[in-house]
């Protein structure tokens, strides 16, 4: 099911699951440049927030990463970096990913 997710849709699941109180004073940015579709994304966290913008004109971040789609979901699936290239910082996953909530496997999508 992940497969069908857009690149957007995939970036979308970790924004919503930051921990703003304790994201408040961290600042970082990685940009993705995903080679089998031709795409660019910048994520940005700060003041409690994590934002993505594609084809940014700001290209300079702490990480970058060149990966293919099927790389990039499985490195938000927690599978690493095995195979990625990467450039800068790569602590500022790490930091990114202690930012996050583990998600509540008993969040009702459908109430009665």
């Amino acid at each position: 099911m992940t497969s069908a997710l857009s690149v957007t849709q995939a970036f979308d699941s970790p924004a919503i699951r930051v921990n703003g109180p304790r994201a408040w004073a961290e600042r970082l940015s990685i940009l993705w440049r995903i080679t089998d579709l031709a795409q660019t994304y910048r994520m940005e966290v700060s003041n409690g927030a994590l934002i993505h913008h594609p084809d940014p004109k700001d290209t300079r971040a702490d990480l970058t990463l060149t990966l293919t789609k099927p790389q990039l979901l499985g490195l938000l699936a927690g599978r690493g970096l095995d195979g990625i290239e990467h450039e800068g910082d790569v602590g500022v996953l790490t930091r990114l990913l202690g930012l996050l909530d583990e998600p509540d496997p008993d969040f009702a999508i459908v109430t009665a």
